[in-house]
């Protein structure tokens, strides 16, 4: 296990920057997990980790050591990528040892590994077949097995489940967090998934553009979503977002919408009557009403996705389309082109600045609300 430090790195091609002096720190034995859109850079940064893209600026340090100037065999980190990367003529016993025997590692030693980790993985009958011989799935832990064996500080993950079907994906990212939790070694996983990333790290770190939006736990990254950005990206279904003016009253605050529907949102740290603001519901904080209830979002059904259990129901109002998830006991007979009404409680409102997109914070029972996480500047 190894912590794992950046410092104010950069990542440049020619004059177009795709990391911004970005600073992180990942603890020993954490699986850490970078998530955020194509293009972001969170592949790049996954490379630099691991030797290979030279950054621009800054340091990374793991452990005690500062690696900038290390190559990747001498950073003692082992990296499982999306392709799977198996030479298709060695059999998995020979794809598994491969570094080991360029490591000039004794035969015994070698053999005793690679059973040890096929054991775990559950290649142990497998041994002897070739790449094609083998499933997505199997190919993939096999991958895996070939950075176990050499017992690195840190694991690092390239999308690793991006080519397997739905339920493979499933059943791998479980998988690798019971690995994580029987070797311990500090573990950097990157995705676009936004599940896969709530479902697997023990700490997410959402990157745009460059840039760290938000480094936390998921279920604090999922409730007070630092910025308009991270609310927007992390949820399935997306968060919807309406415009609206703060106005204050003896209870607080509510939001003003354009058609005049007032939505409590209790408390806000601050004097912030009249000020505008995009007011994030979740889909799944959305709950029908059938009578005038106050705060209700009224509007017409325009589209139902069946799930099983709920369904996906979007609704166009005079403030523009949302969007509620709705378990099918309480959606009834719902038509397209029903006239349907929706609440939510105040405390599942989210307030952020117009301008900036950034989240307004919210006084707690020990004072105001501070976000944990770590945050972009």
């Amino acid at each position: 296990m190894a912590t794992i430090e950046l410092r104010a790195v950069r990542k440049s091609y020619g004059e177009t920057q795709v990391v911004h002096g970005l600073d992180a720190t990942f603890e020993p034995g954490e699986f850490v997990v970078i998530v955020g859109p194509s293009g972001c850079g969170k592949s790049t940064l996954l490379r630099m980790i691991a030797g290979l893209e030279a950054i621009t600026g800054g340091e990374i340090a793991i452990g005690d050591t500062v690696v900038n100037d290390l190559a990747p065999k001498e950073r003692d980190v082992a990296m499982v990528f999306q392709n799977y990367a198996l030479y298709p003529h060695m059999s998995v016993f020979d794809n598994m040892a491969y570094s080991l025997k360029l490591a000039k590692v004794p035969k015994p030693e070698i053999r005793e590994r690679v059973d040890n980790t096929a054991g775990i993985l559950g290649l142990g009958e497998l041994l002897h077949r070739r790449p094609n011989q083998l499933s997505g799935g199997q190919r993939q832990r096999v991958a895996m097995g070939r950075a176990i064996v050499r017992e690195p500080k840190v694991f690092l993950f390239d999308e690793p489940l991006s080519n397997l079907d739905a339920t493979l994906r499933v059943q791998m990212r479980v998988e690798i967090k019971q690995l994580h939790r029987e070797l311990g070694a500090t573990s950097v996983f990157v995705t676009h998934d936004q599940v896969e990333a709530m479902t697997m790290a023990d700490r997410l770190v959402v990157m745009n553009a460059g840039l760290v939006e938000q480094v936390g736990r998921p279920v604090d990254v999922y409730n007070r979503p630092a910025t308009r950005f991270v609310a927007s990206f992390i949820g399935s279904p997306a968060m919807n977002f309406v415009k609206g003016r703060l106005e204050k009253h003896t209870e607080g605050y509510a939001v003003r919408l354009k058609d005049g529907t007032r939505i409590e949102t209790g408390a806000v740290a601050g004097e912030r009557d009249g000020e505008k603001v995009s007011l994030g519901l979740r889909p799944e904080h959305l709950r029908p009403v059938t009578d005038g209830t106050a705060g209700r979002l009224s509007g017409r059904i325009a589209l139902i996705e069946e799930l099983g259990a709920s369904r996906l129901v979007h609704l166009e109002t005079p403030n523009g389309r949302m969007v509620s998830n709705v378990a099918v006991e309480e959606s009834g007979d719902w038509r397209i082109g029903d006239e349907i009404g929706l609440v939510v409680a105040p405390k599942h409102t989210h307030l952020f600045d117009r301008e900036t997109g950034r989240r307004l914070d919210r006084p707690g029972p020990d004072g105001p609300e501070t976000l944990k996480d770590e945050v972009a500047a």
